[in-house]
């Protein structure tokens, strides 16, 4: 039966995800916000709906759930930006605070499927290095980007970090334990999300980066991301 409710979860998913961006093209406001969050349920629904037909995996079922309910608060706090404008900046940390989070959970997740036993202190080290150098350099290329992260700049940074750790964390991690469909899929997952958050930064940032085929794309990569990352519940 769960099979059947994940696929479900799956299609509506796609659905409600058409329907918010034909929304936020056309109209926007907060009628596009509603079924942006409808949209992120969904990606929610679908992860409970794979750890119920799975039944395996419990601490990464756990994480997977909970960075995925970060990942539908920031999408609303971030929405709220557009709705009430006079605070958008206030609503925009809030977002990103959400998505440190969802990080921080996918994090620890990603290395639950190295295996038991398999995850050396090192792995660790490198990762964090990588994604700080990530981070890093994101941030010297603002200008040649020509985005301006102005008040943002930090909190950024520390958001980079994380998004880095998670993407380096699965990618590196099947040179470090070979290859699993488990890795494969959070590395595919990870990059889908790094990608969006790279358009985003073009929508939030850039004079004139806030057009419908760049929110159109940011979109696709961010669902796409998340659904995987859910999707990722039914391997055993």
């Amino acid at each position: 039966m769960y099979q059947y409710i994940y696929a479900a979860a799956i299609i509506i998913g796609v659905l409600v995800t058409i329907a918010f961006l034909i929304m936020r093209v056309l109209r926007g406001g907060i009628g596009a916000m509603f079924i942006k969050a409808g949209a992120s349920i969904c990606f929610i629904g679908t992860a409970f709906s794979a750890f119920a037909y799975n039944g395996e995996d419990m601490e990464y079922g756990i994480l997977v759930i909970m960075g995925l309910i970060f990942g539908l608060l920031g999408d609303v706090w971030l929405d709220m930006k557009y709705v009430y404008k006079q605070h958008n900046h206030i609503y925009t940390y809030a977002g990103i605070v959400c998505f440190i989070a969802n990080h921080i959970f996918y994090i620890p997740a990603v290395a639950f499927k190295y295996g038991e036993g398999n995850f050396e202190w090192w792995y660790a080290v490198i990762n964090i290095i990588a994604s700080v150098i990530f981070a890093t350099v994101t941030l010297l290329l603002e200008k040649p980007m020509g985005v301006k992260y102005g008040r943002f700049k930090k909190i950024l940074f520390v958001y980079g970090v994380f998004l880095a750790c998670t993407m380096f964390t699965a990618i590196f991690g099947i040179f470090y334990n070979g290859f699993s469909t488990d890795l494969l899929m959070l590395s595919i997952a990870s990059v889908l999300f790094t990608l969006s958050d790279l358009v985003l930064s073009n929508i939030y940032f850039k004079d004139g980066g806030n057009t419908k085929t760049n929110v159109v794309i940011n979109h696709l990569l961010y669902y796409a991301a998340q659904f995987t990352f859910a999707s990722t519940l039914l391997l055993k």
